[in-house]
């Protein structure tokens, strides 16, 4: 294994996990979420996880709605200030 691929490979599972927790949130599956919660090592390991996911989440939006990640991330405050109400 390549050393980038060694540093990489943590950040990745716990991405994987992560999008793992976002879909059984998604179906309602709240003990499969609370599982999937309690497996992540300390809040550092979610957040890295989290961050990737939610980097290329904006990055696949972007690139489908032909803008810069910039413009989605503006798009998605703008949402979040709004869910507020």
């Amino acid at each position: 294994m390549s050393e980038r691929r060694a540093e990489l490979a943590p950040v990745v599972e716990a991405a994987q996990r992560v999008a793992g927790l976002l879909a059984a949130r998604g179906r309602g599956d709240r003990d499969g979420a609370a599982a999937l919660m309690a497996g992540f090592a300390d809040d550092r390991e979610l957040a890295g996880g989290a961050l990737l996911v939610a980097e290329l989440c904006l990055g696949q939006l972007g690139a489908e709605r032909g803008e810069e990640v910039g413009e989605s991330v503006r798009r998605l405050c703008v949402d979040m200030e709004a869910a507020l109400g």
